[in-house]
Formats: C-alpha cells, sequence, structure tokens
C-alpha cells in the first residue's frame, strides 16, 4: 500500500484493494506485505544516473529549443547536478546492480506485485511547470515510476475505474523477463470489473 513510505491517497488505497478482491475472486494467493525491497533509494540512484550523465550538454539542448518545461525541470535539478562527485555514476551502477538482485530474490518468491502507479490521483495540467514545489510533488507521487526503471521489471499499469471524471488504477510488477505475469494478473483484473467509458477530453 505505501512502498517506501509513499503517501498513498484514500482514492488510490481503494484502488489497490479493489484489484486484490479481483485478483482473489479469480483464485490468485494474494498477501499483503509490509514493504517492498529498496524503492526511494532506486529512485535516488535513478536520479543520480539521469542528472550525472551529461547534465550540461542536456541542458543546453533544452534552452536551444526553447522548452520552458524543459528548461524549468532542469534548472530544478541544478544544484543536484552539479554537487555530483566524478564517480558518481561508477558508484550508482555498482549500487544499482545489488538492488536488481534484491528485487530477483524478492520477486522469485512474489511473482507478481500489486502497487500504486502514482501516490496521487493524476495530477492537474502543468503541475511540473509550478516550479520546484510542483517539481518535487510530482517526483515524490510518482516514485515508483522513477525507482522502478533503474531496476530493469516489467510492470503494467491496469485501470480500475473513475474517481468522479478521474481514472485511477493500479501497477502491477514482475520478475525480468516475465511480462506473462504482468499481463495474466491484468487481465484477470480487468475482466473482474466494469469497463468505464473513455474519459472525455474536453
Amino acid at each position: 500500500m505505501r512502498p517506501g513510505g509513499l503517501a498513498t491517497a484514500p482514492e488510490v488505497e481503494a484502488a489497490l484493494r479493489e484489484a486484490a478482491r479481483r485478483l482473489s475472486e479469480a483464485g490468485w494467493a494474494v498477501t499483503e506485505i509490509a514493504d517492498t525491497p529498496p524503492i526511494r533509494e532506486a529512485s535516488e540512484l535513478q536520479l543520480q544516473l539521469w542528472l550525472g550523465d551529461g547534465y550540461a550538454a542536456v541542458r543546453a539542448a533544452a534552452e536551444r529549443e526553447g522548452d520552458p518545461a524543459a528548461i524549468g525541470l532542469l534548472e530544478s535539478f541544478r544544484p543536484r547536478a552539479e554537487a555530483m562527485a566524478p564517480d558518481a555514476i561508477a558508484r550508482a551502477l555498482t549500487r544499482r546492480a545489488t538492488l536488481a538482485r534484491d528485487w530477483a530474490l524478492f520477486l522469485a518468491e512474489n511473482p507478481v506485485l500489486l502497487v500504486p502507479v502514482s501516490g496521487e490521483l493524476p495530477f492537474p495540467d502543468g503541475l511540473d511547470r509550478t516550479g520546484d514545489a510542483g517539481i518535487a510533488r510530482a517526483f515524490e507521487a510518482n516514485l515508483l515510476q522513477v525507482g522502478l526503471a533503474p531496476i530493469g521489471v516489467p510492470a503494467l499499469t491496469v485501470t480500475t475505474g473513475l474517481v468522479g471524471r478521474t481514472p485511477v488504477g493500479v501497477q502491477l510488477v514482475a520478475a525480468r523477463y516475465r511480462e506473462d505475469l504482468c499481463l495474466a494478473a491484468g487481465a484477470a483484473i480487468e475482466a473482474g470489473g466494469v469497463p468505464e467509458m473513455p474519459v472525455d477530453p474536453a
């Protein structure tokens, strides 16, 4: 429910419990666990790898393109990028290998992990252009999306319904090369509910 201490919104928690109920009714053995292997540290490693690999060149490209959202995002992380040690990437890659092993062992015992897509419902449009506070909020809520990337495991998002007119869903994670388990669990969740009408973009 709260991997890495994520502040999970009540609507997101309800979606997780609903998805767990559907899986259980479809014959899956569902167990609630206290936490995952280190997801917050994995998210931090992802940021180190991103910021430490050609930050200046990426920033220059954003400025040439004149993209205010990209420039604002990069500017928000500039102090961290400039403070990184010369060996930061090497150390991050070494630690990443250890975390990937921890996750592999965990997923060998727990073949499918059901977690939030985001700690919050979808953000208001333009949140990432509201300055440092908005960017920090988005990265914190999307802890799992950032943290799972360096681990190299497949993940699938499945809708469970709507909160008013806002879509909500869950994320399924499996071991490397086991996309089939994500798809099987996703199909069971989808089959256990009533399909939602498409959201009118207007």
